[in-house]
C-alpha cells in the first residue's frame, strides 16, 4: 500500500514538473514574420570556435521590406565539396519568392538578428533547424538532480533505522555509521 502511495505522489509531482516547465518557458514558442526580399548576401568566412580551432562556415544574410532586422543563416562548411554554394537551394528560392515567411523566437522578436528557426518561400518550406527552442537540457538535468536529492534526504530522515540497520550488517558500517548520524544531525 505505501509502495502504490509513493507511485502516486511521483506521479502527481512528475505532472508538476511537466506542467511547471510548459509554462516556464512559455515565451521560446516560434513566431511568423512575413515580407518580401529586398537585400540578400552570401559569403564565406573563417570563424575561431571556443576551443580556438578554426572552421570555414558559409553565410546567407537577407533583409525583407519594411522590417528592420537582419536574418542570418550560418553553415559550418569545412569538408563540404562545394561549400561556397551551401545554401544554393535556399538562396535560389529567396530570390524566386513572391512571399517569404520567417520563424523566430517569440523573446527575440524584436532583437536586430534574431535567430532563424525555419524559412518558407510561397508556403514551401526551404530551411529549418530540426532543434527547436525550448530544450532546456541544463535546467531540466539541475531540476532532476534537485528532485534526486530532495527524495534520497525524504528517505535518509523516514527510514533512518532501516538504513543504519542494513549499513551495520555490511563491512564499512561504523564508517558510514557516524557519517549518517552526523548527516541526520544536520537536517
Amino acid at each position: 500500500m505505501k509502495s502504490l502511495f509513493e507511485v502516486i505522489l511521483f506521479s502527481i509531482f512528475y505532472l508538476g514538473y511537466v506542467l511547471f516547465i510548459q509554462l516556464l518557458f512559455e515565451g521560446d514558442k516560434l513566431i511568423e514574420i512575413k515580407g518580401q526580399l529586398t537585400k540578400k548576401y552570401n559569403f564565406v568566412k573563417t570563424d575561431t570556435l571556443k576551443n580556438n580551432k578554426t572552421v570555414e562556415c558559409a553565410y546567407l544574410s537577407f533583409l525583407m521590406k519594411n522590417d528592420r532586422r537582419l536574418y542570418i543563416l550560418k553553415l559550418d562548411i569545412e569538408g563540404i565539396y562545394q561549400g561556397f554554394n551551401a545554401f544554393g537551394g535556399v538562396n535560389i528560392k529567396l530570390e524566386n519568392a513572391g512571399q517569404i515567411s520567417v520563424w523566430v523566437k517569440k523573446s527575440e522578436f524584436n532583437k536586430i538578428r534574431p535567430k532563424v528557426y525555419r524559412i518558407s518561400t510561397d508556403d514551401v518550406i526551404v530551411y529549418e533547424i530540426i532543434k527547436k527552442p525550448g530544450n532546456k537540457e541544463i535546467l531540466s538535468l539541475l531540476l532532476t538532480v534537485i528532485t534526486g536529492i530532495l527524495t534520497l534526504i525524504y528517505y535518509i530522515v523516514n527510514f533512518k533505522q532501516e538504513i543504519l540497520a542494513f549499513l551495520r550488517s555490511s563491512r564499512l558500517a561504523p564508517l558510514l555509521e557516524t557519517k549518517i548520524q552526523s548527516a541526520a544531525k544536520d537536517l
